[in-house]
């Protein structure tokens, strides 16, 4: 008697980041395995573990976000929708501060707002943030006032609202960018990226991805163009 299949239970997770200019975007990011190119977090659900739990786990672990889950969305099933296997994936809707890191299966990590997610995506994604964008023009998220716990300098969130930002300088590679960011965080200096992808990265470009602007709190622009001067991430070593 032959053993019987069963779809496998997996999850994604559409995670909302306030940009500095006031828009909503949603951290992507790029598969190390396949299928490849960019995608939503997500897996599979581990055994006991509630579909929440693997949520906020599978979004910790690919970009380093501790995530809110504000609500459970859509589940979708259709046995195309992963080339490896049959899976059914509930998506949730989540909020997060700072910035993502990617980790675990993701080679990098990013925030965008919607109107520059126009690259393929893996799996079924495209589908659900249409339905997700489509949902959300009906439903806006409710405003809510900044919290006003200090965070540290350089720790990769990104820096409160009230805070004035400062253009540091622009580059056309989105990885040395984050070297840059990186390098300046271990100084002490809060850093994000704004505006990440304006031309096509897919699907294995890892330069020319459009131009990126790399901003820190004004207070430390100085600072951070002294310290600028001394290092260069595209410098070649001796």
């Amino acid at each position: 008697m032959s053993e019987r299949k069963h779809p496998v239970p997996a999850v994604d997770v559409i995670i909302e980041i306030k940009l500095p200019d006031g828009r909503t975007g949603i951290v992507l990011i790029e598969r190390k395995n396949p299928p490849y190119g960019w995608a939503l977090p997500g897996g599979f659900v581990d055994y006991g573990e509630t579909l929440e739990q693997a949520a906020i786990r599978e979004a910790r672990e690919e970009t380093s976000l501790e995530v809110e889950l504000l609500r459970q969305f859509h589940t979708y099933s259709d046995p195309s929708r992963d080339p490896r296997r049959h899976t059914i994936s509930t998506v949730f809707i989540a909020r997060a501060s700072g910035w993502p890191e990617a980790a675990d299966d993701a080679r990098k990590a990013g925030v965008f707002p919607r109107e520059e997610i126009n690259f393929p995506l893996a799996f079924d994604h495209r589908q659900i943030l249409d339905d997700y964008f489509s949902w959300r023009e009906k439903h806006p998220p409710r405003a809510e006032p900044e919290r006003s716990e200090e965070r540290p300098a350089g720790s990769g969130s990104l820096p409160q609202q009230e805070e004035p930002l400062a253009e540091l300088t622009r580059v056309w590679s989105l990885a040395e960018a984050e070297v840059i960011k990186s390098f300046l965080g271990t100084n002490g200096i809060a850093c994000l990226l704004k505006g990440q992808v304006v031309h096509s990265i897919y699907p294995f470009t890892m330069d020319g991805l459009g131009e990126t602007i790399i901003m820190v709190m004004a207070k430390d622009l100085e600072k951070a163009r002294q310290l600028l001067e001394e290092y260069s991430p595209s410098r070649p070593s001796d």
